[in-house]
């Protein structure tokens, strides 16, 4: 049987930039992982689902499901990836400058009221469901992060809503889409390097770059 593994890479590399570091632990709060061969991330079939979300740390091999859950997909070419997860992100600064030690690990809550933070399920009408909170809450919000192969997304539009178009600046880009075929193997890379940021208050993390190889 057929079976594509989602290994997750971490690339180390030195920091370019003062106050632009490396992450050397990302963790998120998973609850499914959806695929959809429309950069639109429409019609999407579920490949992992948990009832409970797992912790995943997308800077090493993490295993994302439960044993059964994995769903086996179709030959194609995927241009969209959503992954319902918390919207409380754990990460770690690889070294130290500005607002930001190393090995120390901060909590970010990454769609807020302050940020007008608000998420949607794909192919869900009408209005979006606002995120709640500011900085850190005990109560994180369950978000869909859309990665999308739309070379616009993430310049402006939000992280948490479908695209609604080819040139929606909704999601994050996924630099290139996995494609299934046969017993091909796609690994999902992550790429970390530069993306946490110590010129803030308090230490930040922004988006890393998302692809498959």
């Amino acid at each position: 049987m057929k079976r594509i593994p989602f290994i997750f890479i971490g690339l180390v590399m030195l920091a370019a930039q003062a106050f632009a570091l490396d992450a050397s632990s990302l963790k998120l709060q998973v609850y499914s992982v959806m695929i959809s061969t429309s950069s639109l991330c429409t019609s999407p079939t579920t490949i992992f689902n948990n009832a409970v979300p797992t912790e995943v740390d997308f800077l090493v091999t993490p295993v994302l499901g439960s044993s059964g859950s994995p769903s086996i997909p179709a030959d194609g070419t995927y241009n969209c990836v959503i992954i319902k997860m918390s919207d409380n992100i754990k990460f770690k600064p690889s070294t130290t400058s500005g607002s930001c030690t190393a090995g120390t690990e901060y909590t970010a809550d990454v769609c807020r009221t302050d940020n007008s933070g608000s998420t949607r399920a794909p192919d869900a009408g009408g209005a979006a469901t606002a995120c709640t909170g500011n900085a850190t809450t005990a109560s994180p919000d369950p978000v869909y992060l859309y990665l999308t192969t739309n070379v616009t997304a993430g310049t402006g539009g939000n992280t948490f809503l479908q695209p609604t178009s080819t040139v929606s600046t909704n999601g994050i880009n996924l630099t290139s889409p996995l494609v299934v075929a046969g017993t091909t193997a796609s690994r999902f890379s992550v790429n970390a390097t530069g993306k946490v940021d110590g010129s803030g208050v308090t230490c930040g993390m922004n988006p890393p770059v998302f692809g498959f190889r």
